[in-house]
């Protein structure tokens, strides 16, 4: 299993790598909100997970478990990512706990932000956070289900910024459990 994991982090860090080359600009991606919910789909799931391994408290993680996406209209591109970084900053707290380096970031400085540059960015999140979960999980955990491509249509920004939303709130919920 020490292979497996090792395997994971390597495919991990491959990702992450691929995802992080400057070169690809957001118009040549492509990217939609209903490709950034699937990203955030994932996260959650990967969330989920990770409150195993944070406590094990089945009240707790049934808790977590039932929480829904809120409402949200309006939003755009540029609201998610901000919405973002404010997730990003808490789970490197999480990393940092554990001497892990900050989740990295494709930070855009011109022009208008695009689904495609929440996409690249919210897979960054994605990888941090597995990576994060591999490090404290055992080694029966199979990381790869965070990785499953997600089939979503007619998804709008806000619909990603209610899922960033209860990845917020489920992250806040770990965060406490973990450091009390």
């Amino acid at each position: 299993m020490n292979h497996l994991k090792s395997v994971l982090i390597v495919a991990v860090m491959a990702l992450s790598t691929a995802l992080s080359t400057g070169a690809a600009s957001a118009l040549e991606l492509g990217m939609t909100p209903s490709h950034v919910f699937g990203l955030w789909t994932n996260i959650n799931n990967c969330l989920l997970a990770s409150a195993q391994v944070v406590a094990d408290d089945t009240a707790w993680q049934r808790r977590l478990d039932s929480m829904s996406p809120a409402k949200f209209d309006g939003k755009k591109p540029a609201d998610v990512l901000a919405r973002m970084a404010e997730f990003r900053d808490k789970l490197d707290r999480l990393r940092q706990a554990e001497g892990l380096e900050p989740t990295k970031t494709n930070d855009k400085t011109d022009g208008e932000i695009t689904p495609s540059d929440v996409f690249l960015n919210s897979g960054h999140v994605l990888n941090a956070l597995v990576d994060w979960t591999i490090r404290n999980s055992g080694p029966d955990l199979l990381v790869s289900q965070f990785y499953s491509r997600q089939e979503f249509s007619g998804k709008t920004p806000s619909d990603v910024f209610g899922l960033l939303d209860l990845a917020d709130r489920r992250l806040d919920a770990l965060l406490a459990k973990h450091s009390g």
